[in-house]
């Protein structure tokens, strides 16, 4: 048992030396083509696209489109969901498009996904990937006539890896963080793709360009941009919360004063009942 475990940790190791060897050649090749090349590249990226794609080893976005490094700025998970509340890829989608400035963002699903896969069925495959298929789950439920219409499991599969696709895509469009930068007039597209495993070719699904149009308008925020808070500090100096309160005690007072003098003037002389009205006065005052 123990020669057993000796002889799969070595033939392990082999594999991890082969990877780093792997590297060597990689870098001798480069620099036979180019010697300032990585020089070149340690200066800074300047992508032109954003491509959130699965984590899958068959689907590696660089080899897939012939693009080096600093072309494509890459974030993968599995099944290549856009989670509104996951914090890691917000983040890389705002530094991609308030940062980098990036114009196309790609989401690439591909065929044979053994997280759609897992997604189709009722078995459980363990604690937070459970939690993370139920996202594939509810575009399953959503189009489940479709794709049980098919007689092939393997289509049913890729149908729901091009309606993920889809369904990630719309989740881009609602994104706080594209909305901001389409009201800032930064044209930000949203592009989906599916990688056929057993081809290699990639195939552009088309998604309604007008469908961002035709979202829900709840979802379609205003933000008040930068320049509009300039513009309104130079503009009303009076707009801070502290100055708006002293505005209002300010009116509240002015009210309170005309409303004495009036009372005065009509010679009212039931102070229970001028107390009484002055006091429901300053009750309603108080929502200035």
């Amino acid at each position: 048992m123990n020669q057993q475990i000796v002889s799969h940790s070595i033939l392990e190791i082999n594999h991890y030396n082969r990877v780093l060897e792997g590297n060597k050649r990689y870098v001798a090749k480069k620099m036979a083509e180019d010697p300032s090349y990585f020089k070149t590249l340690s200066k800074g990226q300047n992508p032109k696209y954003l491509l959130i794609g699965c984590s899958d080893s068959r689907a590696p976005p660089n080899e897939l489109t012939e693009t080096d490094p600093g072309e494509i700025f890459i974030h993968r998970n599995i099944a290549n969901l856009v989670i509104p509340t996951d914090l890691n890829l917000n983040c890389v989608i705002q530094y991609a498009v308030e940062h980098l400035h990036i114009h196309n963002i790609v989401v690439m699903g591909h065929t044979c996904c053994g997280g759609v896969k897992a997604a189709m069925t009722q078995d459980s495959v363990g604690g937070l990937l459970d939690l993370w298929l139920n996202q594939i789950k509810l575009v399953y439920e959503k189009h489940a006539e479709l794709i049980e219409s098919f007689a092939d499991e393997n289509d049913k599969i890729t149908c729901l890896s091009q309606l993920n696709v889809r369904a990630q895509v719309m989740n881009i469009w609602k994104n706080p963080i594209i909305q901001k930068a389409w009201q800032k007039g930064n044209p930000v597209m949203v592009h989906g793709w599916l990688f056929r495993v057993e081809t290699g070719y990639i195939e552009e699904l088309l998604i309604d360009q007008h469908t961002p149009e035709e979202m829900c308008k709840v979802y379609a925020l205003k933000f008040k941009l930068e320049s509009e808070k300039q513009l309104s500090k130079h503009v009303s100096p009076t707009g801070s919360p502290k100055n708006n309160a002293k505005k209002r005690f300010q009116n509240m007072q002015r009210k309170l004063i005309e409303h004495i003098n009036q009372l005065k003037e009509n010679k009212i002389e039931d102070f229970d009942l001028e107390t009484k009205e002055i006091g429901g006065f300053i009750e309603s005052s108080k929502d200035l």
